[in-house]
């Protein structure tokens, strides 16, 4: 068990390897305002992200397209669910309360 009184052990450190790449130099220099990847490679990625969005929540067209707009869009539902069940209920309760206060005090 180590205690706190013993000192640490040293061992060097060596630094972390270093990940090496073959670099070739390109065929022909990129000229000023020429894409910085080739069309094949913009080509590739692309159809990647295209699958990515399909996966993503698409906003719906009346909404503003915000994260704000997204939420308020997905809470909709939950919440028409819950007022369905608890608005009667809380009506009918306020309503009650008033005509007693109405009738109790008018005597």
């Amino acid at each position: 068990m180590l205690e706190l009184s013993h000192p640490m052990p040293t061992v060097p450190e060596s630094p972390p390897p270093v990940a090496t790449a073959s670099f070739a130099p390109p065929e022909q220099p990129i000229r000023k305002g020429e894409a910085i990847v080739s069309q094949q490679t913009a080509d590739a990625t692309r159809g990647a992200l295209d699958a990515l969005s399909r996966l993503l929540v698409k906003p719906e067209p009346e909404s503003d397209g915000t994260l704000e707009g997204l939420v308020r869009e997905m809470l909709r539902p939950m919440l028409r669910d819950w007022l369905d069940s608890n608005l009667p209920v809380i009506v009918e309760s306020i309503v009650a309360r008033e005509i007693a206060k109405i009738t109790n005090t008018g005597r």
